[in-house]
């Protein structure tokens, strides 16, 4: 009969409910399963949050911008000697034109400060995924319209077919009387919703012929947009330095990564923060661990005593407690896992936590777990529950048969 087998047999069997069911080692179990909980939710919040700013800012924006220094704009014959190269590199699916300026939106006395984006809306929905965004209306119109964030459409009250002025003193007219700015009106031909406040709450999207007469600068463009390969997403900086290096000055090229690298630096560090600070709640729960295994080797001591005047060794009965241990920590693990995935899985697809927009940029809570965290979670409160086993198995090798046995008797 194996002997390690027998006792942890017994360990689970229900006349040793003093052991595994005990209330020590329930609440052991219940400590344990808590900071999982808390953990394996706090990542996958994390996580969600992370993939949800990345696939938004992915969707209205390209991976690549190619502009001019300062505010100076490239004509027709620059763009297509810009695009002639462009069409030479593989990792480039897609690219268009834009314009691009800062102004304001009024209908009647609501006014809203607005960035105001001309574009080809065909090559643009070729760059970007602004064409899933659009909820009412469309960019499929003729004449001058435009498309805006429906933060911008509530703070105008203004709907699809409604019309609006756009004011910018960009290129002002100067004359005897001041600075006239320029000014349009256009039609409300769609309302988009990306998801993300920062978006919603100021772009005004325009035809580019549109924009162009807005801005008075005919045939010229404020930059060009690149997509890239799926594949290459996660090089952008690496090509659109080659780019910089094929264009020089004075051409400026910037990439989704170091345009919002304090963004996403800032939100892994604050990842692991809160993971280091949530294992805290693992690591108090191994205290209580330590303490609980002390006490059960003490309450033991008088079978303690026996085995090893039967000549069991005290590795054998290290082995025990700290297998007996190891199985209440890794149930801990186990059913705070399984709770904290049912967890994230209702915060997935329900509305129960509220956050505000303009606070956190997106609209709605995103629970993604992820395995890599899983291992790190199991990893770390597994390290946790080990060495919370180990300290105290010391006792046994101190205990001594013979007086364990004489002091039982008295």
């Amino acid at each position: 009969m194996d002997f390690h087998k027998f006792f942890l047999k017994k360990f689970f069997s229900i006349k040793g409910k003093r052991d595994f069911f005990s209330f020590s080692s329930l609440v052991s179990i219940a400590g344990i399963t808590i900071g999982v909980i808390a953990l394996t939710v706090s990542l996958a919040l994390f996580s969600g949050y992370y993939d949800t700013m990345k696939e938004i800012i992915l969707g209205v924006n390209s991976h690549i911008y190619i502009l001019k220094f300062g505010s100076e704009t490239i004509d027709e014959e620059g763009y297509c000697g810009i695009t002639s190269m462009l069409d030479t590199l593989e990792a480039i699916q897609a690219y268009a034109p834009f314009v691009y300026t800062e102004g304001m939106a009024l209908r009647d006395a609501d006014i809203a400060g607005v960035i105001v984006r001309g574009i080809d809306f065909e090559k643009e929905m070729e760059t970007s995924d602004l064409g899933q965004f659009i909820d009412e209306g469309t960019y499929e119109k003729e004449g001058d319209f435009t498309v805006i964030g429906k933060n911008i459409a509530k703070r105008l009250h203004v709907s699809v077919g409604d019309t609006i002025k756009l004011i910018t003193p960009m290129n002002a007219d100067v004359t005897f009387a001041g600075m006239i700015p320029s000014s349009i009106e256009v039609e409300v031909a769609g309302i988009f919703s990306s998801g993300m406040f920062e978006f919603d709450n100021s772009l005004v999207l325009l035809p580019m012929n549109t924009a162009q007469g807005f801005l008075s600068i005919s045939d010229q463009y404020s930059g060009i947009s690149v997509k890239l390969q799926k594949e290459y997403i996660e090089e952008a900086d690496v090509i659109a330095s080659y780019i910089q290096q094929k264009l020089s000055y004075p051409y400026n090229v910037s990439n989704w990564i170091s345009l919002n690298k304090n963004l996403f630096s800032l939100l892994k560090l604050e990842k692991w923060i809160i993971f280091i600070i949530i294992s805290l709640i693992v690591l108090v729960a191994g205290f209580g661990l330590t303490s609980v295994l002390s006490m059960h080797i003490l309450d033991k001591r008088k079978e303690i005593g026996i085995l090893k005047a039967l000549g069991t060794t005290n590795r054998d009965l290290k082995k025990i407690f700290f297998s007996r241990n190891m199985i209440i920590g890794f149930t801990g693990i186990a059913l705070g896992l399984l709770i904290g995935l049912l967890i994230s899985l209702l915060l997935t697809h329900t509305d129960v936590i509220k956050i505000e927009s303009d606070v956190y940029l997106i609209e709605h809570l995103v629970v993604e777990n992820q395995p890599i965290d899983f291992v790190f979670i199991i990893l770390v409160a597994g390290i946790i529950i080990a060495l919370s086993s180990y300290f105290p198995l010391r006792k046994i090798s101190q205990l001594q048969a013979v007086s364990i046995i004489r002091i039982s008797k008295k």
